[in-house]
């Protein structure tokens, strides 16, 4: 009887926490590192991670990694994407990270789109000077 209750609490929980959300967000240049807005041309790699909050199931994180306004490419140009399934655990985080071209990050302006099961959940906006 105890553990129907539970399993009935737990699926209550669940119903209760909505879809899952994205939340503390940091971009660094160096890993599990404080984000940062504005980075050097010379930058090795970026890595950026976020916290996947109320994921009950498994949840599809993707990364569109942006160059918004540069002279080396259109404007908002994807440079790359990853997509990652992550499972439910407790305080999932999902880990992305891009390393700099061979000719360095050109200056100017980027972003990267954060995707929750397909849809738009959250940005990142940095500069590389």
């Amino acid at each position: 009887m105890r553990a129907i209750a539970m399993l009935a609490a737990l699926a209550a929980g669940a119903a209760l926490a909505g879809p899952p959300r994205l939340d503390a967000i940091a971009l660094s240049d160096v890993k599990n590192g404080a984000d940062k807005a504005s980075y050097p041309a010379s930058t090795p790699k970026f890595f950026l991670n976020a916290k996947i909050v109320d994921s009950v199931q498994e949840t599809k994180v993707r990364a569109e990694w942006i160059s918004e306004k540069t002279s080396a490419a259109p404007p908002n140009y994807v440079i790359d994407k990853v997509e990652l399934t992550i499972g439910p655990q407790k305080d999932p985080i999902a880990n992305f990270a891009i390393s700099k071209p061979n000719a360095g990050w050109p200056p100017g302006d980027y972003r990267v789109d954060l995707y929750l099961d397909g849809k738009k959940a959250g940005e990142v906006k940095f500069k590389v000077k």
